[in-house]
Parts: structure tokens; C-alpha cells; sequence
């Protein structure tokens, strides 16, 4: 097994970037962000946390990535945290926008399924996904936690 993993390049292209969002789902704008609701995500970048139109201001605690990141209730984990930086177009200043299912990147079109593809390129423009971090919930205390991915 361990020869079928030789050349397995698993590293990002995105150069690495302070991930941390710490969340109780119990409270504020964040109480119907629960796995119950599919394709519903907030996005985190520099200028606070966007969710159903409301942006709350970043903490001192609080980092998005290099480019911003989307966590997106999918049909699977139920919380994935995609970079929105296109792993093709390397921009910082151009990151991806959700739309539905979907990140699309603005340069290159190219268009990431986040919903049940893990932030798989779907045009094969890019050769690489999102960059993924780690999304854990816990529902008995209804924390959300994102962070990088080990």
C-alpha cells in the first residue's frame, strides 16, 4: 500500500494562510446555521463573516485563509471549509464566489463543486481542488469549529 502513495503530491498549491472561526450555533445570526440546512454557507474573509446578508466584524481569535473561505453545509459531512482561492489562478485578490453549489472562479471560470465533489474542479481547467480545512461540529453544544486541515 504504501508504494501506491509514492508521488502522491497531497499539498495545496495555495500557499498556506491562519485558519481559525470559532462559533456557537446556539446563538445570534448563526442559529439556522445547523446540518439541517443544506446549501446554506457564510463566507470569511477580511472583511468579517457574511451570512444571510448580515456581516458580523472578525474577533482578534478569528483568521479566513489566504483568500477568504466558504463553509458550506453539504449533502455529506455536513460542514465542508473550502479556500476561495482558484488553486489555478493562485489570485488572492480574486477569490471565488458561491453561487449555488458551486465556486466559480472569476478568471478562469472554472467551477468547484462544493456541494458533494470536496471542491472538485468540474471544466478541467484546474487540475487541483479547493484547498480544504477542517469543519467539526459538535450538536450537543452546537459549536462550530474551522481550522487547518492535518
Amino acid at each position: 500500500m504504501l508504494l501506491g502513495c509514492k508521488g502522491t503530491n497531497l499539498r495545496s498549491a495555495v500557499p498556506d494562510a491562519p485558519i481559525h472561526l470559532e462559533r456557537n450555533t446556539n446563538v445570534g445570526m448563526y442559529v439556522n446555521f445547523v446540518p439541517e440546512n443544506i446549501s446554506t454557507y457564510l463566507i470569511i474573509d477580511e472583511a468579517g463573516i457574511h451570512l444571510n446578508g448580515i456581516t458580523e466584524p472578525l474577533t482578534v481569535q478569528d483568521a479566513y485563509g489566504y483568500a477568504g473561505t466558504v463553509v458550506y453545509i453539504d449533502g455529506e459531512h455536513p460542514y465542508g471549509a473550502y479556500d476561495l482561492c482558484c488553486p489555478h489562478c493562485l489570485l488572492r485578490n480574486e477569490p471565488c464566489y458561491v453561487d449555488g453549489i458551486y465556486a466559480i472562479c472569476p478568471t478562469c471560470n472554472e467551477h468547484y463543486d462544493i456541494y458533494l465533489g470536496n471542491g472538485v474542479p468540474q471544466y478541467g481547467i484546474a487540475q487541483e481542488q479547493l484547498k480544504q480545512y477542517m469543519a467539526t461540529y459538535n450538536a450537543s453544544t452546537g459549536k462550530l469549529y474551522v481550522g487547518p486541515k492535518y
